[in-house]
């Protein structure tokens, strides 16, 4: 009687165990919000990579209102997509033995797969002299530029000093390169338009306004605007117009590069996700 006593006994405690084991592989199931062959992404991982966006600063320094259930659903998505691809970059590393599977040092896996991209990025040609003249004629409206200056330019944190250096500048006693190479009154070279040259929207509202009215050659006056203290003198003017292809050349080149590059890895991603068995688990992506 007793034996049956207390094995009777036993069978709440098991069936309280049970469900605590069966809520345990329940909630570790919820957990994984996607597969690729034997790799899991838990709701973890999404949620941490929805807070890094979070915790970036806004544009426009205000804070981001709440979304929606569907906003943040998309959001939760979205943020998914981006740990496949970097799973599926991982494995494949992994693959080249570029890094161990043990290994689990963000920026050893960071280190792993850039090397994998860049092994990518190989196999794509850089343009040619001709296919970047052809992107030139195709595109004229991308080459429109107006009035462009080239300037010596520099910046002081004292209104006095300006003056000072101006004032010698202008009695031959210095020159603007001399100022900014010794630091003279505390002047620094702002190279917004020494090595290139450069349009109005480029400049500094305050700058952009004098600018157009200064002859070259001539010094201005001491100009104030937010990063201090201003003298500027226009070395050369271009008007308005298609910028020379030979100012371009290089630019376009990288254009095309570039894209180039993003293509090829988008081509990789599909195929990439082919070869692998992917499951993702839509429902638990909510409240996250």
């Amino acid at each position: 009687m007793y034996k049956r006593r207390k094995t009777f006994l036993l069978y709440p405690a098991v069936l309280l165990l049970l469900i605590f084991l069966g809520g345990a592989c329940s909630s570790g199931k919820r957990e994984v919000v996607a597969t690729i062959d034997d790799e899991v992404i838990t709701r973890d991982e999404v949620r941490q990579r929805l807070q890094a966006y979070q915790d970036e600063p806004s544009p426009s320094g205000r804070e981001l209102p709440d979304l929606k259930p569907d906003e943040r659903f998309a959001s939760a998505r979205a943020a998914l997509e981006q740990l496949i691809d970097e799973r599926l970059l991982l494995l494949a590393a992994r693959r080249e033995g570029l890094i161990d599977e043990d290994v689990t040092a963000p920026e050893k896996i960071r280190t792993a797969t850039n090397e994998y991209l860049d092994r990518l990025g190989r196999e794509v040609p850089y343009p040619s002299l001709r296919e970047a003249r052809e992107y030139y004629q195709k595109h004229p409206d991308e080459f429109k530029t107006g009035a462009r200056y080239q300037l010596d330019h520099l910046l002081f944190s004292s209104e006095h000093s300006a003056w000072e250096v101006r004032n010698r500048i202008n009695r031959k006693k210095l020159t603007m390169t001399e100022a900014g190479n010794r630091g003279v009154g505390g002047a620094r070279i702002a190279n917004c338009g020494k090595q290139r040259l450069i349009t109005l929207q480029e400049l500094p509202p305050g700058l952009a306004k004098v600018v157009p009215r200064l002859k070259p050659g001539t010094i201005s006056q001491v100009i104030a605007t937010p990063y201090g203290y201003h003298l500027v003198r226009v070395v050369r003017k271009l008007p308005a117009g298609k910028i020379p292809f030979a100012e371009v050349e290089n630019r376009i080149k990288d254009t095309i590069f570039s894209r180039r590059l993003q293509a090829n890895y988008q081509d990789w991603l599909k195929q990439s996700r082919k070869q692998h068995s992917i499951q993702i688990f839509p429902k638990h992506l909510t409240n996250l």
